[in-house]
């Protein structure tokens, strides 16, 4: 395990070892979320370390599909809602 500080911030890499008949599962996986194998492990790091209420989004976003929206649509969503706010609230001199 090396540690290096990078822009302020410290950094980790690690070696893992894997059986022989693991890896070509692992670069599978991978391949299918069209990422690297290492881009995967980072992912599956982050997910472990996130905090309960993020995991916890994560696993309602997937139960209701939001998960699957494009950027579009979630810009789509936001100004929705951004229009219902605006619309009630009081207004001045009304």
């Amino acid at each position: 395990m090396k540690q290096e500080a990078q822009n302020g911030a410290a950094s980790m890499n690690l070696t893992i070892d894997f059986p022989d008949e693991q890896i070509p599962v692992l670069k599978a996986k991978a391949k299918a979320q069209g990422v690297s194998t290492e881009q995967d492990a980072r992912q599956v790091l982050e997910h472990d370390l996130a905090p309960n209420w993020l995991r916890e989004s994560w696993e309602n976003a997937k139960e209701t599909s939001v998960n699957q929206l494009s950027m579009d649509e979630i810009d789509a969503e936001i100004g929705a809602a951004r229009k219902a706010r605006r619309a009630a609230r009081p207004q001045p001199g009304l």
